[in-house]
């Protein structure tokens, strides 16, 4: 860990395989993510819990209905917020996984999360807004934008220091690959929003700490789409684009 904050960036001294087919990569994917899956759920659950509690006490003060578009706001601006913090702290785990075999601590993780907090949620900010402008004109734009900037979580979260622009550096590694990319993120996306309708929508009747509960649960089952999305960044940068100095 100390070595990463010296050196502005996690290692990748170890090859990872070429992304040759999106379902080869979807299931090498879903490997990862049930091989680590208390990994994950610790690290996920340490920062979504208690920020699901707090939106949905936040939700409750302000006498705002759960279903009410308000309510929905606020889910997705805490959304948003604590995925900044989980998602580097998530890669740095799978990272060193893949590196030396063994899942780190999740408060070591947190570490490396907390320091790239502020830049992640700033780049994910950015990612949201291109995505929706483009999406306004028609949805085939909106899918394009999703897909040219999906490595930008994962660029950012490795390379660190040396990431000056995450969004054109995804654009860097997604070039000559985004069908493949849409062939891996299409059925992750339809999994975790068919998750989160059934799910949430049956836990907006119950009280507020359950669907806070159920909530964090399923971005438990978002960290397969993590998983892929470095899989695809790792092959990417060990396929002649390498990770700047």
């Amino acid at each position: 860990m100390e070595r990463a904050f010296r050196q502005g960036r996690l290692a990748l001294d170890f090859d990872a395989p070429p992304f040759d087919s999106s379902w080869r990569l979807l299931g090498r994917s879903f490997l990862l993510f049930a091989g680590t899956l208390p990994f994950l759920a610790a690290v996920t659950l340490a920062v979504f819990l208690p920020g699901k509690l707090l939106t949905q006490f936040l939700c409750y003060v302000l006498d705002l209905p759960v279903e009410g578009v308000l309510s929905y706001v606020l889910l997705d601006i805490s959304d948003l917020v604590l995925a900044a913090l989980a998602v580097p702290a998530i890669v740095y785990g799978l990272a060193e996984r893949l590196r030396t075999g063994r899942t780190p601590p999740a408060g070591e993780c947190l570490r490396w999360g907390r320091r790239l907090c502020g830049r992640m949620l700033w780049n994910k900010f950015n990612v949201e807004i291109t995505v929706l402008l483009w999406s306004l004109l028609i949805f085939v734009p909106g899918i394009l934008a999703m897909v040219r900037l999906s490595l930008t979580e994962p660029a950012l979260a490795v390379e660190a220091d040396s990431c000056a622009n995450p969004l054109e550096r995804s654009r860097e590694l997604t070039a000559g690959y985004r069908w493949r990319i849409f062939f891996v993120l299409a059925p992750l996306l339809i999994l975790d929003t068919a998750g989160s309708f059934l799910v949430l929508g049956e836990l907006a009747r119950q009280p507020r700490w359950m669907l806070a509960l159920g909530d964090a649960l399923m971005w438990i089952v978002n960290g397969w789409t993590t998983a892929a999305l470095l899989l695809i960044y790792l092959a990417r940068v060990g396929r002649g684009v390498p990770v700047r100095p």
